[in-house]
């Protein structure tokens, strides 16, 4: 008997959980098809000019004089994060300033694509370690996170003020994502970068 109404428990989870994520997606569907084609664009136009700046002659760096530094990398992204989602807080004033949505999604791809590039054709194996457990799950993240803020504050009436404070619910949920992505950057940059060697100063030169 308490199997059956744990199983009925857990299916009525289940149910609750995919009504949701379809609801959300049918509501933000627009919102998740540009940031997805935004990103992709910064990501075409980082592996282009990451190409393009060494010419397609990617130096190899032996592992012994590669420069790692995972709190600097940590305190660098931080920082890079905290412009993004600021420029999203701001691109939700109005219709005015929407456009501005484009930047982040864009430097995000740009960096993406970027980083790998150099660390697969500059820096090799131990490049494609970081690539694959550290700086690809630090970019998929983050554009999710930044495309779940996007949705919030574009969804949001300038009208709308937290109960008992001046502050947009929007600003709230962003405040949240931004905690939750700079906490998924100390444990990708910090803990599983100290555990694989490092996390690697990314340079083309």
């Amino acid at each position: 008997m308490a199997i059956n109404v744990y199983l009925d428990m857990s299916t009525l989870r289940t149910r609750l959980i995919t009504s949701s994520l379809i609801t959300f997606f049918e509501k933000n569907k627009k919102v998740m098809i540009s940031t997805l084609v935004l990103f992709a664009i910064g990501i075409i136009i980082g592996v282009i000019l990451a190409y393009r700046a060494v010419d397609g002659s990617f130096e190899r760096v032996p592992r012994i004089d590669i420069e790692v530094g995972s709190a600097k990398v940590f305190f660098i992204s931080s920082l890079c994060l905290l412009g993004c989602y600021g420029i999203i807080l701001v691109a939700g004033i109005n219709n005015k300033t929407v456009f501005l949505i484009c930047i982040p999604f864009v430097l995000l791809g740009y960096f993406c694509g970027k980083f790998a590039c150099a660390l697969v054709c500059r820096f090799e194996g131990f490049g494609i370690i970081n690539l694959v457990i550290i700086y690809l799950p630090f970019f998929l993240i983050t554009f999710v996170l930044m495309m779940l803020a996007t949705a919030s504050v574009l969804s949001s009436s300038c009208s709308d003020r937290c109960e008992g404070s001046s502050l947009k619910p929007s600003f709230i949920r962003v405040l949240k994502i931004f905690g939750i992505n700079i906490a998924c950057g100390f444990v990708l940059f910090i803990i599983i970068g100290s555990i694989a060697g490092g996390a690697i100063i990314v340079t083309l030169f």
